[in-house]
């Protein structure tokens, strides 16, 4: 395998790798060869997780000439954003170690010879090349953010908080800015155990920071208490999509608040599990 490169697509990237082939055989004067295959990744376990499998990028057949001569071929890979944030979370050491399986078949004298997929090729992707594949396919434009759906039993509040979001996500998708925000304040007030109607007035939030910044001069503030009043500050703002009156919730706020609401979400599950 000589090269790699990446291209974005439309939540998928395409890797192309090219390959040069040439003939041992010194009494052949060449074949025609059909060439696929799969890739597998090294995962943190030392097993090799399938990836998905090669496709051709050229026309096939390959016209392999006689021997010595070499002929290049090029082959595609097509990952999902998903995988590909799976594969960077198997990195090992930085580095993303691939296995490439290379089936198919040749015409050698007229008669079929086919590709032992015991020849496998390994290919390790160094941390460096692997961050300006990541950056060529613009993935850093994205951030991917997973949430576990807790036990409703064992954590009521947090199963009903992530309900309400959810319920955001889908007013966000239909345009739904106002009705968005709305869902957030019910999902920050679930997320404690209160009700989305008991609002925080603007000097309750301010006498928050208050105490917080003279707690900050007395001792060390720590991530919990921080992280609360983050929550009460982005209450507060979202209690403006029960007032459509106030003020007009636009695209930019409703997604401000689900990138807040997401976060405390994320931080809250991370402490109760």
């Amino acid at each position: 395998m000589k090269q790699l490169f990446a291209f974005s697509g439309v939540g998928v990237t395409r890797l192309m790798f090219t390959f040069e082939l040439s003939n041992r055989d010194r009494n052949s004067m060449g074949y025609p060869l059909w060439l696929g295959g799969r890739v597998e990744v090294q995962g943190r376990g030392g097993n090799r997780l399938y990836v998905g499998p090669f496709q051709p990028a050229t026309a096939q057949p390959i016209n392999v000439g006689p021997s010595g001569q070499e002929a290049t071929t090029q082959l595609t890979l097509d990952v999902t954003d998903h995988q590909f944030w799976l594969i960077d979370e198997n990195r090992v050491g930085g580095a993303v170690q691939l296995y490439l399986t290379l089936t198919g078949h040749a015409v050698v004298d007229g008669q079929y010879v086919a590709v032992s997929e015991q020849q496998q090729l390994s290919h390790q992707i160094s941390q460096s090349d692997w961050l300006d594949l990541v950056r060529t396919a613009g993935l850093r434009r994205v951030l991917l953010l997973e949430l576990e759906t807790p036990d409703p039993q064992v954590q009521p509040e947090l199963a009903q908080a992530l309900d309400y979001y959810a319920q955001a996500r889908s007013r966000y998708g239909e345009g739904e800015w106002r009705l968005a925000a709305e869902s957030i304040r019910q999902s920050l007030a679930a997320l404690v155990g209160k009700k989305a109607d008991e609002e925080d007035q603007e000097a309750d939030v301010a006498d928050a920071v208050k105490a917080a910044y003279k707690q900050t001069h007395n001792g060390q503030m720590g991530y919990a208490p921080r992280q609360e009043l983050v929550r009460r500050a982005a209450k507060f703002m979202a209690d403006l999509g029960a007032h459509p009156e106030v003020a007009e919730t636009r695209k930019p706020d409703a997604y401000a608040a689900l990138m807040i609401a997401g976060g405390l979400l994320h931080a809250f599950s991370a402490r109760e599990g």
